[in-house]
This record gives structure tokens, sequence and C-alpha cells, in this order.
């Protein structure tokens, strides 16, 4: 049996690590064309889904997103209005926060009004399944629609997800009932309809 020194063993293990690293660096660059193609068709799909489009193939997404978007960038910020799938218009706004296991993220749609909630789609990294990940399901998301961000004087008081019986004064336009079982996530999703007065 063969015995190889410290040194070389170092060496070797050294080489065999800078090889592996640089063959996973050649493969992330590679596919990051791809990746990113994928995000653009994935972000066109979830806006085009909020605006009422429903779930539109990858084909079809971005030459649907281009023909009923116009983009309209604000603070430097990525920003667009869309002609809704009922043929009203409206913005687009992008929000995003921390769930219970990672990041949570959403595009809001305003009505013309900049007040009424035309559709809301989010989406997550890492939620606990029949919990935090279902704020993609459809009955929540649809629970936002016609929801009013401003009160009567036109002040800024969001749309609240609180659990039922939960401060009462906050009325029905403005609330939307918390996730069962899910309070950390709930309250990502509360926090991320608060960054909606940055937008306005």
């Amino acid at each position: 049996m063969k015995n190889f020194s410290n040194k070389y063993i170092f060496l070797y293990i050294t080489a065999l690590v800078t090889v592996v690293a640089l063959m996973l660096t050649m493969v992330s660059l590679g596919l990051k064309p791809l990746r990113e193609a994928n995000q653009k068709v994935e972000k066109a799909q979830q806006i085009l889904k909020a605006a009422g489009y429903g779930e539109t193939a990858k084909k079809q997404a971005l030459a649907l997103f281009d023909q009923v978007t116009t983009r309209q960038d604000k603070n430097g910020q990525e920003h667009y209005r869309i002609r809704c799938a009922d043929g009203s218009m409206g913005q687009v706004i992008y929000v995003k926060g921390k769930g219970l296991w990672g990041p949570i993220w959403g595009y809001i749609i305003l009505a013309e009004d900049n007040n009424t909630i035309k559709g809301v789609v989010f989406d997550h990294k890492s939620e606990t399944p029949g919990l935090g990940a279902r704020i993609t399901e459809e009955t929540f998301q649809q629970s936002f629609c016609g929801k009013k961000i401003k009160d009567e004087e036109g002040h800024f008081v969001s749309v609240r997800i609180l659990p039922k019986g939960k401060e009462p004064t906050v009325t029905e336009e403005h609330r939307v009932d918390a996730i069962s079982g899910a309070t950390l996530t709930s309250k990502g999703v509360d926090e991320m309809m608060g960054q909606l007065i940055i937008n306005n």
C-alpha cells in the first residue's frame, strides 16, 4: 500500500475542488440565459393571471404580455400598465416579503382609480404545503378582488390579512381572512400589502 504525504493529499484535494468548482461555474453560466428566459416567462404568466387572463401557456405568455402591457418605470423600479382581460386598464405592482421558510412575492393589479384591487397572484419559494403554500390557491387570491386600499377620505389603509374576529374595526372592504395555521405567512402577505403605499 502506497503512503502519500500530507502535502500530496492537500494538493490533490485542492486541485480536485478547483476543477469541480470550475465545472459547476461553467454549467451555471451556460444555463444562465435559459434560467433568465424562464423567469421572464413565469413573471409574464403570473401578471397575466392576476389581470384575469387565467393560465397562459409558456409559448403564448410573452407575446400576450407584450400586447397588453406598457412599461412605465417609476422611481427606478419596473412598472407596467396593463389592459386586463375585461378590457379595463390597471397598474401592476410587484410586492415581496418573508414567509415562514423563505421569500414570498406577488403581483397586484390596481384599477384605474388607484384604489380597487382587480386581481392578485402570490407565489413562494418554500412555504409548507397545505398551510403557507395556500397563498397560491385561487380561493385565497380571489378574496382580494374588489377590496379597497384607501378609505373614504382617500387615505391609504391597505388591505389587512387578519384572523376572523381580530381587529373588528377593520371593515370588510379592507380585510381578507388569514390562512388558518399559517400565521407567519399571512403576516408576510399583510406586510406586502402595506408596500402598495410606496407605489401610489
